[in-house]
């Protein structure tokens, strides 16, 4: 598709690009115009007809937005800004430079302008920060013929009305009425006889992560948003979570591997910015494997008299650092997703050393086999890196299932402080147990 654009652009065959981006779905359009250069992303855009712009405009990325609004006019920010979904122009708004804001809000109704500076207030990360106020909403004592009629003229404005709200005189949530609730009842049915009044619903200010949670749980499409005397104040729609959800989930894959999550879009982030995310913890790291260092510094005379020995620590530390990181993902999932709770912390440590044992004897074996009968190394030197990998697997799953519990208990984040920490422990004491076993076993 992008291919095609770029050659019709550059045959200046505006009228069949037109057609062509006609048929399109607003999000193919975004990412295709994020692909072009200004001058060409300017042009496709402004082929687009107003109300396919806005829809686009909203799904177009920071940079994107900017180059739009340094090229268009004033009426036209206007037109994108009043046609956008509230939660979408909120999203758009808290992520431009200050002198983007203030052009955007001079184009803005003062009412509308208003609510945008109100949802800005909620802090980022709550419900409040991420619900849209363009929800469906019946009367008590309405028809089920009235109800549908309301939804007909209103729903266009509307994010969905797959789920219509129930409210009373104080804007109170009364219940919640699906659309297909409405279409399956008689006209003359009273709304409040067909509602359902145990509405799962959000504080403003409840956790995203919770929200995330929730949907997930409950298998909903949207999720009413009250304050606190139960008036409906906006609603948050299954797509605003599932670009949460994606969002949380590459922050939590950069700090898994101790990378602090990008801003903007990898092609578009600096070679100096990508460098500054991940040097920091590479710093910690690096200065962490000095212990290692020490203590191979320590045993230099033993190893020079068993040479094989050398040989196998890469194996050791690798098999330990995997094992570890294995745990901490499994354990960090857990606590992230309450499946497992702070008071579980002796049932995990029991289970991961059940796991580590049936792990460690298998490697052990296998390993043991591998190096007595094929490779023909000694008994004894088979022995000592076959038990030191049962104490590898041990330590790792041991550390990886205690650290998470310890970080939370610190209000630290487990993805953050436990995951690029777990290599370098486990390799601290791979190595001990290594030449520890070692010395016991062929004597110095």
């Amino acid at each position: 598709m992008i291919e095609k654009v770029f050659d019709l652009l550059g045959e200046k065959n505006y009228k069949d690009l037109k057609d062509l981006l006609a048929e399109e779905n607003p999000a193919d359009i975004a990412e295709i115009i994020s692909e072009l250069d200004e001058n060409d992303a300017i042009l496709v855009f402004r082929l687009l007809t107003k109300d396919v712009g806005a829809e686009v405009f909203a799904f177009m990325d920071k940079d994107t937005h900017i180059d739009i609004l340094e090229n268009i006019n004033e009426e036209e920010i206007s037109y994108l800004m009043n046609n956008l979904f509230m939660d979408d122009t909120v999203d758009i708004i808290s992520e431009l430079p200050a002198n983007y804001v203030t052009r955007i809000l001079k184009n803005i109704p003062e009412d509308r302008r208003k609510l945008i500076n109100h949802f800005l207030q909620y802090p980022e990360d709550t419900a409040g920060s991420i619900m849209t106020i363009e929800y469906m909403d019946l009367k008590l004592g309405m028809t089920v013929k009235e109800a549908i009629d309301r939804v007909k003229q209103f729903a266009v404005k509307k994010e969905t009305v797959n789920n219509c709200y129930l409210l009373d005189e104080k804007r109170k949530l009364i219940g919640e009425v699906t659309l297909k609730d409405l279409i399956l009842a008689e006209d003359i049915e009273l709304v409040n006889n067909i509602a359902n009044e145990d509405v799962i619903k959000a504080n403003t200010m409840t956790d995203t992560a919770e929200i995330a949670q929730m949907f997930t749980k409950y298998a909903i499409l949207s999720l009413p948003v009250v304050d606190a005397e139960n008036r409906l104040v906006g609603i948050i729609t299954v797509d605003d979570v599932m670009e949460l959800i994606e969002e949380e989930t590459s922050e939590e894959m950069g700090r898994m591997t101790g990378t602090a999550p990008l801003e903007n879009p990898y092609m578009k982030t600096s070679a100096f910015k990508l460098a500054k995310n991940r040097i920091i913890w590479l710093l910690v790291l690096m200065i962490g494997a000095t212990i290692s260092q020490l203590i191979i510094g320590k045993y230099e005379d033993f190893l020079t008299s068993y040479v094989v020995l050398a040989g196998f620590m890469p194996m050791l530390m690798d098999t330990g650092g995997n094992t570890g990181s294995q745990t901490v993902t499994l354990i960090v999932r857990g606590l992230a997703i309450n499946e497992i709770k702070a008071s579980d912390v002796f049932k995990v440590l029991l289970k991961e050393v059940n796991v580590a044992l049936l792990i460690g004897f298998s490697l052990a074996l296998a390993n043991f086999l591998k190096l007595f009968y094929l490779q023909n190394i000694s008994l004894k030197v088979s022995l000592t890196v076959s038990l030191t990998l049962i104490f590898t697997v041990l330590i790792s799953n041991i550390s990886g299932a205690i650290l998470p519990f310890v970080a939370r208990n610190a209000k630290m984040d487990p993805a953050v402080s436990v995951s690029p920490l777990i290599t370098t422990i486990v390799d601290a004491f791979a190595i001990l147990a290594y030449f520890m076993i070692a010395r016991l076993l062929l004597g110095f």
